[in-house]
């Protein structure tokens, strides 16, 4: 379904550049759904398809390139904002976490062939 769904847009609707829908495939937002071990496997699934189809569109008219833009984010916490309006200076989330989080969604989406990392 997903492949062709990318199919359209670079066949039909002449898109040069494919998003990988990947949009809160982080840990962090995983975690809500007890599904955090799976964020690698998201990121890296939703670029695979994109660069299987990107590729094979790109054999048929070598001179018109197609791109797999790797989404990148959110999470839903985040370290600028108390959750709590008690404790202005409280955070659910560490700045490491984050790090961590978003360094795991960058090597699924670059393993699975991302070209493009476009933050959200």
């Amino acid at each position: 379904i997903i492949s062709g769904i990318y199919r359209q847009y670079l066949e039909e609707g002449g898109s040069n550049l494919i998003g990988t829908n990947t949009f809160s495939s982080t840990t962090i937002a995983m975690g809500d759904y007890e599904m955090e071990d799976y964020a690698y496997e998201l990121n890296y699934e939703g670029a695979r398809l994109a660069r299987e189809v990107c590729d094979e569109i790109t054999a048929k008219d070598p001179t018109n390139p197609r791109f797999v833009v790797g989404a990148l984010g959110p999470t839903n916490r985040t370290g600028s904002i108390s959750p709590s309006v008690e404790d202005p200076s409280a955070r659910n989330v560490t700045f490491d976490e984050l790090v961590d989080t978003y360094m795991e969604q960058i090597v699924g989406l670059i393993d699975g062939g991302a070209d493009i990392l476009m933050v959200e």
